[in-house]
């Protein structure tokens, strides 16, 4: 008898929630759906150190097989225009 195969979960977080997601990439939408954000939301990958966390898009795609755990974060986007 074969053993199932054993499918990867990639764990993140967001919003300092933990999830378990089994998709190798992971959407700025997806994200939002995880933490029932509001669609004009914006979400963010949280960069440890000195520099800029970085806004993903609806429709940009995470490679979430890297080593360590993503950190993600979402919010009201700021504007300055107008």
């Amino acid at each position: 008898m074969s053993q199932p195969e054993k499918t990867e979960k990639f764990k993140i977080m967001v919003d300092q929630k933990p999830f378990e997601v089994e998709n190798k990439f992971i959407t700025g939408s997806e994200i939002k759906v995880l933490v029932s954000a509001p669609a004009n939301y914006g979400v963010w990958l949280k960069v440890n150190g000195p520099g800029d966390d970085i806004e993903i898009e609806n429709n940009e795609k995470i490679d979430l097989s890297d080593k360590g755990r993503e950190h993600f974060f979402t919010g009201a986007k700021t504007t300055t225009e107008g």
